[in-house]
């Protein structure tokens, strides 16, 4: 064999000594200047002596964002808070004397009256006000205390009495009187037989009536029994303890 040969065949043998690092790699001097690494020229830039394979996908070092879900939040449930009127404006009203028709009669009482072998003589109109827009549940009460001071209650034959809410009240510049409530009146509404004064003179309490449409005004016309030949009558006065009142909800 001659010389040349044989340099050919030792340089073959010790590069195939050599470590193989793949199609992305070359032997440098990092084993020398980089002891541990290996020089890599990869398609996606990575150039240099390197301990791992730059040429690999890249594993993100970044944390993905965790999504947080997006719950609607339940709404709460705010109780009502619940008011009460007491001492409405109360008005006599006289449906059989036309001679008072027209006239106005203020009181701070509730007298419904049905004369001895006659009719009534004597209803009543009143109005709670200052009640505040988006009211609910208005409903109207009464009241019997123990008779004394300005507190009164009286019952005299038959105590059943009726009311019919009115659609609305006299201004400050009409009266309140028998005239002057019809084009408030609801001819087609029943009259609601919900008031019994019967036998409460003597066992003071509360009552209730029922439900009236709320309103910034809430306006009735109370009337009592016309049966029997004797006289029915129903007195009570309206106090902060006594007489008619009206509760509602906001």
């Amino acid at each position: 064999m001659s010389t040349k040969a044989i340099i050919f065949a030792s340089i073959v043998a010790f590069t195939s000594a050599l470590p193989s690092y793949g199609k992305n790699t070359e032997t440098t001097e990092c084993w020398r200047t980089n002891p541990g690494t290996s020089f890599y020229r990869c398609a996606n830039g990575n150039i240099g002596c390197f301990a791992y394979d730059p040429c690999g996908p890249q594993v993100s070092s970044t944390t993905p964002p965790t999504t947080v879900p997006n719950v609607t939040p339940t709404p709460t449930t705010v109780p009502s808070a619940k008011y009460t009127l007491t001492q409405p404006r109360s008005y006599n009203i006289y449906p059989l004397n036309e001679a008072l028709h027209d006239s106005e009669d203020p009181v701070s009482h509730v007298d419904l009256l049905k004369v001895a072998n006659g009719g009534i003589v004597t209803t009543n109109a009143m109005v709670f006000e200052n009640i505040p827009a988006g009211a609910k549940n208005c409903f109207l009460g009464w009241n019997s205390t123990v008779p004394g001071g300005e507190n009164d209650f009286k019952v005299t034959g038959k105590g059943q009495a009726s009311r019919r809410q009115l659609t609305g009240f006299p201004t400050s510049e009409e009266k309140v009187s028998f005239n002057s409530l019809k084009k408030y009146q609801d001819n087609s509404a029943e009259w609601s037989q919900s008031l019994d004064f019967t036998g409460w003179v003597e066992s003071p309490g509360t009552h209730g009536s029922g439900f009236l449409k709320c309103g910034e005004q809430v306006a009735l016309e109370i009337k009592g029994s016309d049966d029997g030949e004797g006289e029915n009558r129903v007195f009570i006065t309206n106090t902060e303890d006594n007489g008619f009142f009206l509760t509602y909800e906001v």
